[in-house]
């Protein structure tokens, strides 16, 4: 009955978080629908292994813009718009801005996604690496940074990991400033907010 029991609590969890197209948004929501505006709080730091087995600090950006997202490479629904999200910001920026941003994808697959896997689907993607990172880590690393930007993970009897759709913005300073919750809304939404922010000189 027991096992029974999880395997239903199990089920519905992966309704509610998996990659799927029925996802539900989640996180207290402005008026511009997916965007939750944050207090300006510190970013928690982390340290994990970039797509060349560079070991890459969030601290490591201070002074820039940084956008980070949680996806895995294998992933056929929702991360694939997460990641044309970054391309399409990529190729918003101007020359001058390239240098002052940073785009961060997490993998929580730890098991597949090892660095030497994230370089070759970075370059899949078109990533240009002076702009766009792809990190991974140990089990213990990937879980504290899950549980540090409230990131819920699960993955399901058929090897496939249900989990919240975010992007994060974080300023100049390693403060928060924009959550961007689930994966349908168009790259605009985040774009504009990158404007705001350098517009507002809290880059």
């Amino acid at each position: 009955m027991r096992k029974i029991l999880l395997f239903i609590i199990l089920i519905l969890f992966l309704f509610t978080f998996s990659c799927s197209r029925e996802e539900k948004q989640v996180g207290i929501l402005d008026i511009a629908g997916n965007v939750e505006r944050r207090e300006g709080e510190p970013a928690p730091d982390f340290s994990l292994t970039d797509q060349n087995g560079k070991k890459v600090s969030l601290k490591d950006f201070n002074g820039k813009l940084v956008l980070i997202n949680f996806i895995y490479t294998n992933c056929k629904s929702t991360c694939p718009p997460l990641l044309l999200k970054f391309k399409e910001i990529q190729l918003d920026l101007k020359d001058e801005f390239k240098k002052q941003i940073t785009l961060l994808s997490v993998s929580f697959d730890t098991e597949k996604d090892t660095p030497e896997a994230l370089k070759k689907f970075a370059e899949t993607q078109g990533a240009d690496p002076s702009l766009w990172r792809f990190l991974t880590g140990s089990q213990a690393e990937i879980d504290k940074v899950l549980r540090d930007y409230h990131v819920t993970v699960m993955k399901g009897p058929d090897g496939e990991f249900g989990h919240v759709n975010l992007v994060v913005m974080i300023d100049k300073n390693g403060k928060r400033r924009y959550n961007f919750y689930g994966y349908d809304y168009p790259s605009e939404k985040i774009i504009e907010r990158i404007h705001e922010v350098l517009k507002k000189r809290w880059f």
